[in-house]
């Protein structure tokens, strides 16, 4: 007997995450069948049980030279925690036509997983005789799948459900100054990722064009809503080397970025395009920035600005609802919205949100005004505002250093 001895069982030491409903991600991407999986049905995944359950493993890639496995084993690294629906479609099926929101595709998932879905990506997985035709320095394909994706993002918001989305940004022809400048695009729901791990696309040739959505939708799905996928956080960085991952990084053209000037890659930095990059005194690669197919002026030129908003929007869609055809307290005199309801429901916006400034991902400022001066009863509606002040995200630092003398 040792009475004076006290043990006690510490927990959280694994550094694992709950699943928040900011990780509920989604991914479409050509394939084979299983006796297990069907084309174009929607599968949840929260591990890679699940995926190995549906036949999905090593092997399914290395027999049929696709990359199915590897994207879903590389989101899962990135974030354990990563709720994952995958539909895989015909190895037929474009980019294109995986976002055409006319076709039962991405389109699909997001409407059947109703609002759900926060961030997805789209990978083709071709036959091995496919070639590229390459247009502004990619795939022609991914080209066109912008817009359809934009499309797609819009009408989803239209009907309350708001998600960005990654495509993979194929076979870059590696000049620089030729490439897509997506910041001359009218897409801001959409982020084109070219980066790519050397490993991989050199593993078998239809690999060489691929580029690695899988790990850049993991460390979305990571990343807090407001937080850039690029920070230069030891969780962010692609680098790997217990699991063998960006042990050297390139891009979708089938070379390392060693190969890249100073001068292209900034290049395509300007252009909004999403690669790796090291820098001195780090070890590893971080993505170098979450441009969206915007302007840079635009207020959604980042990914972190899309998520923050669209999270906003949630929350206060959310508290709204419940006064949605329900009666409303009107002024006996002037018929105009009671201001004592117009109070509550300022409150109820204000309430809805503060959440997010709890959580780091707004800074305060938040307010919302409901004029009280509204004729409800003419035509039954009445608006309010809500804002707040996003937090920043500190893109250049500059540090002035020198010597001084104490005798001067």
């Amino acid at each position: 007997m040792s009475r004076g001895l006290i043990i006690t069982k510490s927990n959280g030491n694994l550094g694992r995450t709950a699943s928040n409903t900011d990780m509920v991600s989604a991914i479409v991407m050509n394939g084979l069948a299983t006796d297990d999986l069907e084309l174009d049905a929607i599968y949840e995944l929260r591990s890679l049980d699940d995926a190995a359950a549906l036949g999905l493993d090593a092997d399914y890639d290395l027999v049929n030279e696709v990359l199915v496995f590897h994207h879903l084993e590389r989101a899962f690294l990135r974030n354990p925690s990563i709720i994952l629906h995958l539909m895989l479609v015909a190895q037929t099926v474009t980019l294109t036509e995986m976002v055409d929101k006319d076709n039962e595709y991405l389109a699909k998932v997001l409407r059947e997983k109703n609002g759900t879905i926060v961030q997805w990506a789209v990978a083709l997985n071709p036959v091995t005789s496919y070639e590229a035709t390459l247009l502004t320095g990619l795939d022609a394909d991914v080209v066109s799948a912008i817009p359809k994706a934009q499309e797609l993002t819009a009408f989803e918001e239209s009907k309350h459900r708001f998600s960005d989305g990654f495509i993979e940004g194929r076979s870059f022809n590696g000049t620089a100054t030729n490439a897509l400048d997506t910041r001359t695009l009218d897409s801001d729901g959409v982020t084109v990722v070219i980066v790519a791990d050397t490993a991989i696309s050199k593993a078998k040739e239809i690999y060489n064009g691929y580029a690695a959505v899988g790990d850049v939708l993991g460390l979305c799905s990571l990343a807090a809503v407001s937080q850039n996928i690029g920070e230069l956080a030891d969780e962010f960085n692609l680098t790997d080397a217990n699991n063998d991952a960006f042990i050297t990084a390139g891009l979708s053209s089938n070379k390392a970025m060693s190969e890249y000037s100073d001068a292209d890659i900034e290049t395509l930095h300007d252009k909004g395009h999403v690669f790796a990059e090291s820098t001195p005194g780090k070890a590893g690669f971080w993505l170098n920035d979450s441009s969206t197919c915007t302007a840079i002026t635009s207020d959604y030129a980042y990914k972190e600005n899309n998520r923050t908003i669209k999270k906003a929007i949630k929350l206060a869609r959310v508290a709204l609802l419940p006064r949605l055809k329900r009666r409303i307290p009107v002024d006996a005199t002037t018929g105009f919205i009671a201001k004592t309801e117009a109070k509550d429901i300022e409150t109820a916006l204000i309430s809805a949100v503060t959440i997010m400034q709890s959580d780091g991902d707004v800074s305060g400022g938040i307010d919302a005004y409901v004029n009280p001066e509204q004729n409800v009863l003419a035509d039954s509606k009445f608006e309010c505002e809500l804002t707040f002040v996003p937090v920043a995200i500190g893109r250049s630092i500059t540090l002035k250093i020198g010597f001084k003398n104490p005798f001067k």
